[in-house]
């Protein structure tokens, strides 16, 4: 195989805004074809990248020329998609959450495994330029031995509800697990690779909040407090219910040399260290770059040309989804 034939299912924010252009550029891959049941969005995909379309995901899934399926649909149908794609002897690039719960997320790993395909559940944070760079200096000791870290993310109920309208999948906490489920397993996953070690204990707070001025989405407040296997404590503090002034991303890891490491966004990287004068980084890259889902995409080709396993594996994307049902569900 000298380059890897993908299709797209889901057209939507994630599928649409980062996968397509990606998969359309990655060298030796080849963007084949797209499904999603709204004509509008196939035919935007089909006029700018000249692909095939679909209106049912079972077509795509049948087409000779793909040997790979990135999965961008609603979490529900996570499941259904994916084993359509297994059982069709197509490799599978998962948004996250992989399923909306952990029964569901099983069975698809399962036959990943029984199929003999690759399933690579997609947690971009990993490939995301200022965590990178937060990688590469915890291993330089740029803060000595990690005592601490702490994640924070603020998103605009505005911007959720502009995302994900009243009445859709995600405000029914029973059948999606909610947004603050489907939005966390990211930055668990971050902690979990940044340290090379498990979450071992979950304390967590949480409180939804129905937004009358947004149609009645749900707003979201959550507090976790975690301990790593390896002793170190941190801490996810996550929101749904601010307004956009109050967006926040950031990431702050704190050593035994008394430095700290920050880094905010998808932007900058800034070193707190003896010296008064703090140093800053800024890496953001642009497009599908900025959150790392084109190196991500990149990296899921490569595997699958050399016939290597990708560095994030099913269980990655399980171990996830286990800490944020802890956290979402502590209401």
């Amino acid at each position: 195989m000298d380059h890897v034939g993908v299709g797209v299912v889901g057209c939507g924010f994630v599928g649409y805004g980062a996968h397509v252009p990606a998969f359309s550029s990655v060298e030796n891959s080849r963007l084949v074809a797209v499904a999603d049941p709204d004509s509008g969005r196939r035919e935007k995909a089909a006029n700018k990248y000249r692909v095939k379309t679909y209106g049912d995901y079972a077509e795509l899934v049948k087409d000779a020329d793909i040997d790979a399926v990135v999965v961008a649909v609603p979490t529900p149908l996570h499941a259904q998609v994916a084993l359509a794609a297994i059982n069709a002897g197509k490799h599978v690039l998962c948004e996250m959450p992989l399923a909306a719960n952990l029964a569901e997320a099983d069975e698809i790993i399962d036959a990943a495994v029984k199929k003999g395909v690759c399933l690579m559940p997609s947690l971009t944070f990993r490939f995301t330029p200022t965590f990178i760079r937060v990688k590469e200096m915890i291993g330089k000791g740029d803060v000595g031995q990690i005592s601490g870290v702490i994640y924070r993310e603020f998103i605009p109920a505005k911007d959720l509800a502009k995302q994900w309208p009243p009445g859709s999948w995600v405000w029914d906490l029973e059948q999606s697990g909610g947004p603050l489920f489907t939005l966390a397993v990211w930055s668990i996953d971050l902690f979990r690779w940044l340290l090379d070690t498990e979450i071992t204990q979950v304390s967590s707070t949480t409180k939804y909040t129905e937004l009358a001025q947004f149609g009645g989405t749900l707003g979201y407040d959550a507090y976790a407090s975690v301990k790593m296997a390896n002793g170190v404590v941190g801490c996810l503090q996550y929101s749904g219910s601010v307004n956009e002034s109050a967006t926040s991303c950031s990431l702050e890891v704190v050593g035994s040399s008394t430095s700290v490491i920050k880094a905010d966004g998808n932007e900058t990287v800034t070193l707190f260290g003896e010296d008064p004068r703090k140093t800053e980084w800024n890496v953001k890259e642009p497009g599908p770059r900025m959150w790392g889902h084109l190196q991500q995409d990149e990296h899921f080709v490569r595997c699958l040309l050399e016939g290597r396993s990708p560095m994030i594996a099913p269980e990655d994307g399980r171990k996830a989804m286990e800490v944020a049902v802890q956290i979402a569900e502590a209401s």
